[in-house]
């Protein structure tokens, strides 16, 4: 649901959250019973349904329906205004409802219909004009005023090294995707050529890939079209892996760490990321690939750094900067790169699947929030910081193709690399 911004707009928005649900629950309770009781029994407690057995039943399913349209909507943020729709839907059938009985001369059971018929009306007029729901997160106010200091030599450079990629729906991809559009995920890694000692932004897929993918829960299995791994392509153009420092992680997920099973060299990671790699249940990938590799963790002992609350600086010269982005698994970060000719990236890692995230300000859906990540509000201030600084620099979210755009190959540039 959309942030309410100020005291006031947050004591509207959760009082009418408190009556959707009442008014939602109570619509699907009472059109449940009603569908599930016996004919007899239904009659026994509402008379009117021998007189209209048909009006009974569809209005029972009505119950049912609108219960669901005041909540759901506003709950997935796929089409929120819905909800609008549905909650005078069920003050028109709540009115018809008065209008029927007074017609049989039974005023006394209108109470709970005027009662129903007012919270909808307040869910109708408070979702419409008081507090809003949208589909897309608050837009943050942009950020002005210079960019943090940068250094970077000379002969520092990039290179985007794709290993595979994997197909998933649209509608699992970003809030009110379509069903019927696929979305390609990929699973890139970066070098990061530097003087005092080259990094990889994730590994990517591995050798053992396949393998890996079939250690995974069903429902995150998708097929997957593999690449050569970081190693093999690092080797095809004679790079010296001896320049490596090590592998930065943006977080433990197996399509990060799938590469390092062919990977001789340390693992930077947080400490707060490598007790959820440990403790995690339904991803083992790392603990396999991690096996007998040195590890370098590092701690945000640096100032505040473009709205996040501390920093690393891995250099020193504000070449290469990593912010704790702790949302979508524990210790998930972000890793923001300038370049000597200006340019500057933010490595957002699955921050956000697909860059549709920060440009339409869009969360994942619903239930791949809950499945996914660890941290739904964490997700949403770490976004707002993102988004606030989107055009000055190249977001680059792990799993769109998209974000890597203008970044060099390795496979095209192995002259400069090597």
């Amino acid at each position: 649901m959309s942030a309410p911004s100020t005291p006031r707009h947050r004591g509207v928005h959760y009082t009418l959250w408190v009556i959707q649900w009442m008014l939602g629950i109570s619509l699907v309770a009472a059109g449940a019973l009603k569908l599930s009781l016996p004919f007899d029994q239904a009659v026994a407690m509402f008379p009117w349904a021998a007189d209209a057995p048909l009006l009974y039943t569809i209005t029972s399913v009505l119950d049912v329906l609108g219960g669901i349209g005041v909540i759901l909507p506003s709950l997935t943020r796929i089409a929120p205004r819905t909800t609008v729709v549905a909650a005078i839907s069920v003050v028109l059938l709540m009115l018809s409802a008065v209008v029927f009985y007074l017609l049989r001369g039974e005023a006394s059971e209108i109470v709970g219909n005027l009662v129903l018929a007012a919270a909808a009306g307040v869910v109708a007029w408070g979702r419409w004009r008081l507090a809003p729901i949208t589909s897309q997160l608050p837009e943050p106010p942009r950020m002005t005023g210079p960019l943090p200091a940068a250094t970077p030599p000379a002969e520092m450079k990039i290179f985007q090294i794709p290993t595979g990629s994997y197909l998933t729906r649209a509608a699992f991809a970003v809030a009110g995707g379509s069903f019927s559009q696929q979305r390609p995920f990929a699973s890139t890694a970066v070098l990061i050529q530097h003087p005092h000692g080259d990094l990889l932004i994730d590994a990517g897929f591995g050798a053992n890939a396949d393998a890996h993918i079939d250690t995974l829960p069903s429902f995150r299995r998708a097929p997957h079209d593999l690449a050569e791994t970081a190693d093999a392509q690092l080797r095809a153009i004679g790079y010296d892996q001896k320049k490596l420092r090590g592998v930065l992680l943006t977080h433990s997920h197996w399509d990060h760490v799938s590469g390092l099973d062919s990977l001789d060299v340390p693992i930077w990671v947080t400490a707060a990321e490598r007790k959820y790699a440990a403790d995690s249940q339904s991803d083992r990938v790392f603990q396999a690939v991690s096996e007998g590799h040195e590890f370098h963790e590092y701690a945000f002992d640096g100032p505040a750094y473009l709205g996040f609350p501390a920093s690393f600086d891995v250099y020193g010269d504000g070449s290469v900067v990593i912010v704790p982005a702790a949302g979508h698994t524990t210790g998930s970060v972000i890793v923001f790169v300038t370049l000597p000719l200006g340019q500057r990236y933010a490595f957002i890692g699955d921050l956000t699947w697909q860059l549709d995230g920060i440009t339409g300000r869009l969360e994942k859906p619903l239930m791949m929030r809950i499945l996914a990540d660890s941290d739904s509000k964490q997700i949403r201030r770490d976004m707002g910081r993102i988004i606030s600084i989107q055009d000055r620099v190249q977001v680059v979210p792990a799993h769109d193709a998209r974000g890597y755009a203008g970044i060099p190959l390795l496979a095209t540039s192995a002259a400069s690399v090597a």
